[in-house]
């Protein structure tokens, strides 16, 4: 569903929430070699989550859920303390990061919408980036906050949260594990359930001669999206794989072969299928689970434009699988 109504909203200046006890001060920490690969440490990581009020049999009318987050946000910044620093950049171009105390960016917002201006969210509207905090174009580093919130809340009840993590101190799983304490301090936990560590030096490759290499995306890419059908998989098949394969790897099995048939490669060619993916596990030992930095690594996955366009998508399944 095509969203017809603009999305109107009315933003606070931002504040700085500052953790709820003191929290390490003027203590430098070091970023690891994978925080600080270019491609990383210059990226700033946004996700909406919204929550339709509608769907809940608790009432919240009552409630300010800008006022619940920002107190969340002030707990849980007291075990995620670097969130509250600000970064600083070395010689050489790497970043570190200070521990300052000082807090991270929140901001309030009201919709003159209901949640029904969102759509279903398949088709983004330029209006739609009024759910997020933005910083200044080609701001230094030095001036940006590591996390923004900002809360929107509707005239239905619901309520957006827009949230800003700079990717040089965590990824999307580390970002998840932020929100998911985020989440927990507003309903009422004493701590995080997970307790988070900081540990970069365990992927600090500065004393060894592994090499860490990283693709740079063009700015000027060609756009070749292709819309999905679903019925281009067998439904048996495709419940088949969804119950025993992880949905990433399902998904970009499809997107390889779609890809490649749309490119109209020679069928005699090899084809490669470079992706992110996480490597947590992949270390002797595993990182702890309360690891929240950079972990991810790059794949590579080769096949022939043949096989891959006829070969079974349960194949094509088991080549992205052991690239991992």
């Amino acid at each position: 569903m095509i969203p017809r109504e603009e999305l109107r909203v009315k933003s606070s200046d931002p504040v700085i929430v500052a953790p709820c006890t003191p929290s390490p001060r003027a203590m430098i920490l070091q970023l690891s070699s994978i925080d600080n690969i270019p491609g990383i440490r210059n990226v700033i990581n946004t996700v909406t989550l919204v929550y339709n009020a509608s769907s809940d049999k608790i009432k919240i009318s009552a409630l300010d859920p800008a006022k619940i987050i920002r107190e969340a946000l002030s707990k849980v910044l007291v075990y995620y303390y670097p969130f509250a620093g600000r970064f600083r950049s070395k010689v050489n171009g790497e970043l570190e990061l200070e521990c300052t105390d000082d807090g991270a960016l929140f901001v309030e917002a009201t919709a003159d919408n209901d949640l029904s201006v969102l759509g279903d969210l398949d088709h983004l509207k330029p209006s739609f980036q009024r759910l997020l905090f933005w910083h200044p174009p080609h701001a230094h580093v030095e001036a940006l906050h590591p996390v923004v919130l900002q809360v929107t809340r509707f005239t239905c009840g619901g309520f957006v949260v827009g949230v800003s993590l700079h990717h040089g101190i965590c990824d999307a799983r580390g970002g998840a594990k932020f929100l998911k304490g985020l989440a927990e301090m507003a309903r009422g936990y004493d701590k995080p359930s997970v307790e988070p560590i900081w540990n970069r030096e365990l992927l600090n490759l500065e004393n060894t001669s592994t090499r860490l290499l990283f693709y740079h995306m063009d700015q000027n890419i060609e756009d070749i999206t292709n819309p999905f059908q679903p019925n281009i998989v067998e439904e048996p098949a495709l419940e088949f794989l969804v119950i025993n394969y992880e949905i990433i790897q399902l998904v970009a099995a499809l997107a390889w072969r779609v890809t490649t048939k749309d490119l109209k490669i020679p069928p005699t060619k090899n084809v490669k299928l470079i992706f992110a993916t996480d490597m947590s596990n992949s270390f002797n030992p595993p990182l702890a689970n309360g690891y929240y930095g950079n972990a991810i690594g790059i794949a590579c996955a080769i096949d022939n434009v043949h096989d891959l366009l006829n070969g079974s998508l349960l194949r094509i399944v088991r080549i992205v699988q052991q690239s991992i």
